[in-house]
Protein backbone atom coordinates (compact mmCIF):
# COMPACT_ATOMS: atom_id res chain seq x y z
CA UNK A 1 0.00 0.00 0.00
CA UNK A 2 1.69 3.52 -1.11
CA UNK A 3 1.09 5.82 1.39
CA UNK A 4 2.93 8.38 -0.81
CA UNK A 5 1.31 11.39 -1.82
CA UNK A 6 2.50 14.47 -3.69
CA UNK A 7 3.54 16.45 -0.98
CA UNK A 8 3.17 14.50 2.28
CA UNK A 9 3.49 11.00 3.10
CA UNK A 10 2.16 9.06 6.21
CA UNK A 11 4.69 7.22 8.19
CA UNK A 12 4.80 4.81 11.36
CA UNK A 13 5.78 6.71 14.72
CA UNK A 14 9.44 6.70 15.32
CA UNK A 15 11.05 7.23 18.93
CA UNK A 16 12.40 10.82 17.30
CA UNK A 17 8.69 11.43 17.20
CA UNK A 18 8.64 11.89 21.31
CA UNK A 19 8.93 15.56 21.55
CA UNK A 20 6.28 16.34 18.51
CA UNK A 21 3.99 14.18 19.72
CA UNK A 22 4.81 15.42 23.63
CA UNK A 23 3.53 18.86 22.70
CA UNK A 24 0.65 18.11 20.15
CA UNK A 25 -1.11 15.26 22.56
CA UNK A 26 -0.46 18.06 24.98
CA UNK A 27 -1.87 21.45 23.39
CA UNK A 28 -4.95 22.61 24.80
CA UNK A 29 -6.29 23.68 21.54
CA UNK A 30 -6.60 20.57 19.60
CA UNK A 31 -8.69 19.00 22.93
CA UNK A 32 -11.33 21.06 21.15
CA UNK A 33 -11.08 18.02 18.44
CA UNK A 34 -10.90 15.16 20.51
CA UNK A 35 -11.81 13.44 23.69
CA UNK A 36 -10.38 15.67 26.77
CA UNK A 37 -7.34 13.69 28.74
CA UNK A 38 -5.00 14.54 31.64
CA UNK A 39 -2.21 15.30 30.11
CA UNK A 40 0.00 12.84 29.00
CA UNK A 41 3.56 12.33 30.29
CA UNK A 42 6.50 11.32 27.92
CA UNK A 43 6.80 7.84 29.74
CA UNK A 44 3.62 7.15 28.49
CA UNK A 45 3.54 8.63 25.08
CA UNK A 46 6.78 6.61 24.70
CA UNK A 47 5.45 3.14 25.81
CA UNK A 48 2.46 4.46 23.13
CA UNK A 49 5.45 4.55 20.58
CA UNK A 50 6.96 1.58 21.56
CA UNK A 51 3.72 -0.49 20.72
CA UNK A 52 2.85 1.43 17.78
CA UNK A 53 4.13 -1.03 16.03
CA UNK A 54 0.71 -3.48 16.82
CA UNK A 55 -1.50 -4.50 13.75
CA UNK A 56 -5.01 -2.21 13.30
CA UNK A 57 -6.44 -5.86 13.50
CA UNK A 58 -4.72 -6.30 17.67
CA UNK A 59 -5.25 -2.14 19.02
CA UNK A 60 -8.17 -1.68 16.10
CA UNK A 61 -6.47 2.01 15.99
CA UNK A 62 -3.48 2.77 13.29
CA UNK A 63 -1.73 6.68 14.01
CA UNK A 64 0.65 7.79 11.64
CA UNK A 65 2.62 10.49 11.28
CA UNK A 66 1.78 13.51 8.24
CA UNK A 67 5.60 14.10 7.25
CA UNK A 68 6.03 17.11 4.63
CA UNK A 69 8.23 15.86 1.80
CA UNK A 70 9.87 19.68 1.46
CA UNK A 71 10.56 20.51 4.82
CA UNK A 72 11.14 17.23 6.37
CA UNK A 73 9.02 17.78 9.27
CA UNK A 74 5.74 16.14 10.46
CA UNK A 75 3.22 18.85 10.57
CA UNK A 76 0.19 16.23 11.73
CA UNK A 77 -1.29 12.92 12.72
CA UNK A 78 -3.94 11.10 11.15
CA UNK A 79 -5.20 7.95 12.55
CA UNK A 80 -8.19 5.04 11.98
CA UNK A 81 -9.51 3.63 15.22
CA UNK A 82 -12.40 1.89 16.45
CA UNK A 83 -11.84 -0.70 13.17
CA UNK A 84 -14.45 -3.12 13.15
CA UNK A 85 -13.79 -5.64 10.68
CA UNK A 86 -17.14 -7.34 10.99
CA UNK A 87 -18.89 -4.57 9.97
CA UNK A 88 -16.18 -3.40 7.86
CA UNK A 89 -15.79 0.40 8.97
CA UNK A 90 -13.44 2.56 10.67
CA UNK A 91 -13.36 5.63 12.06
CA UNK A 92 -10.73 8.74 11.03
CA UNK A 93 -9.13 11.66 13.05
CA UNK A 94 -6.92 14.14 11.37
CA UNK A 95 -5.26 16.94 13.12
CA UNK A 96 -2.58 19.44 11.10
CA UNK A 97 -1.17 21.06 14.60
CA UNK A 98 1.26 23.24 12.60
CA UNK A 99 -0.83 26.03 11.90
CA UNK A 100 1.46 27.26 8.96
CA UNK A 101 0.57 24.09 6.57
CA UNK A 102 -2.77 24.31 7.26
CA UNK A 103 -5.54 25.82 4.51
CA UNK A 104 -2.96 23.84 2.13
CA UNK A 105 -4.61 21.27 1.13
CA UNK A 106 -2.45 18.61 3.22
CA UNK A 107 -5.24 17.60 5.33
CA UNK A 108 -7.13 16.54 2.70
CA UNK A 109 -4.17 14.62 1.03
CA UNK A 110 -3.31 13.07 3.80
CA UNK A 111 -6.86 11.57 4.74
CA UNK A 112 -7.62 10.48 0.86
CA UNK A 113 -4.30 8.49 1.12
CA UNK A 114 -5.95 6.94 4.53
CA UNK A 115 -9.39 6.11 2.96
CA UNK A 116 -8.04 4.49 0.29
CA UNK A 117 -5.98 2.16 2.92
CA UNK A 118 -9.09 1.62 4.90
CA UNK A 119 -11.24 0.80 1.47
CA UNK A 120 -8.52 -0.99 -0.46
CA UNK A 121 -6.02 -3.09 2.33
CA UNK A 122 -8.28 -3.51 5.53
CA UNK A 123 -11.66 -4.17 2.63
CA UNK A 124 -14.11 -1.95 4.80
CA UNK A 125 -17.38 -0.98 3.78
CA UNK A 126 -17.16 2.71 5.16
CA UNK A 127 -15.30 5.30 6.59
CA UNK A 128 -16.63 7.86 9.07
CA UNK A 129 -15.79 10.73 11.27
CA UNK A 130 -17.47 12.44 14.60
CA UNK A 131 -17.17 16.20 13.83
CA UNK A 132 -18.31 18.66 16.34
CA UNK A 133 -21.27 21.23 14.48
CA UNK A 134 -19.05 24.31 14.70
CA UNK A 135 -15.88 22.75 13.53
CA UNK A 136 -16.60 24.24 10.31
CA UNK A 137 -12.60 23.89 8.83
CA UNK A 138 -13.59 19.28 9.47
CA UNK A 139 -17.05 19.86 8.34
CA UNK A 140 -15.49 21.32 4.95
CA UNK A 141 -12.13 19.06 4.79
CA UNK A 142 -14.72 15.48 5.12
CA UNK A 143 -17.28 17.26 2.42
CA UNK A 144 -14.65 17.83 0.09
CA UNK A 145 -13.66 14.41 0.50
CA UNK A 146 -17.26 13.40 -0.48
CA UNK A 147 -18.50 12.60 3.39
CA UNK A 148 -22.07 12.92 3.75
CA UNK A 149 -24.05 13.75 6.98
CA UNK A 150 -25.22 10.75 8.24
CA UNK A 151 -26.84 12.07 11.53
CA UNK A 152 -26.72 13.99 14.56
CA UNK A 153 -25.42 12.42 17.68
CA UNK A 154 -27.77 14.60 20.32
CA UNK A 155 -25.58 14.84 23.24
CA UNK A 156 -22.49 12.56 22.34
CA UNK A 157 -19.35 14.07 23.72
CA UNK A 158 -18.81 15.71 27.12
CA UNK A 159 -16.92 18.85 26.70
CA UNK A 160 -16.28 19.56 30.15
CA UNK A 161 -18.28 19.74 33.71
CA UNK A 162 -20.76 17.81 32.28
CA UNK A 163 -21.59 20.04 29.31
CA UNK A 164 -22.60 17.40 26.61
CA UNK A 165 -22.20 18.94 22.83
CA UNK A 166 -23.97 17.04 19.74
CA UNK A 167 -21.58 15.72 17.11
CA UNK A 168 -21.99 15.02 13.53
CA UNK A 169 -21.50 11.95 11.73
CA UNK A 170 -19.97 12.18 8.11
CA UNK A 171 -19.94 8.81 6.43
CA UNK A 172 -18.58 8.26 3.39
CA UNK A 173 -19.07 4.88 1.47
CA UNK A 174 -17.03 2.30 -0.44
CA UNK A 175 -17.46 3.19 -4.54
CA UNK A 176 -19.11 6.57 -3.97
Amino acid sequence: MNLIGTNIFLRALEPEDLDYLYRTENDPAFALFGDQHPPYSRNLLKAYIDQAHQSIFQSQQLRLVIHHKLTNQPIGLIDLFDFDPNNKRVALGILISEPSFRQQGLGQEAARLMIDYAFDALDCHQVYSLIAPDNKASIGLFMSLSFEQGAQLKGWWSKHNDEFQDMLIYQKFRGK
